[in-house]
């Protein structure tokens, strides 16, 4: 089994690195960029990479769900410079229920990572993946 300069196996850093992208940023930045910066596997970097990937592009979502709530209220101020009382509004508590399930896809694609990662496994993720190996 190979260890990492800390002594642990790189399952368990990999593992860690995807675990901490659950907790936030914070937790996962610190991880990933001890990985980056001192670990020489290459596994190990691409699971960094991968990591905080995920937590940026799920991080997107609530930023372009306020972008359409603002394109309605921009709508909006257009249309009261006219008379009557019609008004746009984003349907129903739609973004805040994007914004959750966001946070939970994103919880949980973390987490079957994190567990995969135990063994030095991997998940397929499509898109996610060519972004990694197009930067790493």
């Amino acid at each position: 089994m190979q260890k990492t300069r800390l002594g642990i196996s790189i399952g368990l850093l990999g593992a860690a690195v995807y675990f901490m992208g659950v907790l936030g940023i914070i937790p996962l930045v610190l991880v990933a960029g001890y990985i980056l910066l001192f670990e020489q596997n290459e596994w190990l970097k691409r699971c960094a990479v991968k990591a905080a990937v995920i937590y940026v592009l799920f991080a997107l979502i609530p930023v372009v769900v306020g972008v359409i709530g603002d394109a309605f209220g921009f709508i909006n101020v257009i249309i009261g410079w006219f008379p009557g009382t019609f008004r746009l509004s984003f349907p129903g508590e739609i973004d805040s229920l994007i914004n959750i399930a966001a946070g939970i896809l994103r919880a949980v694609l973390l987490l079957v990572l994190g567990f995969t990662a135990l063994s030095q496994g991997s998940v397929k993720t499509g898109k996610i993946d060519d972004i990694v190996n197009k930067n790493l």
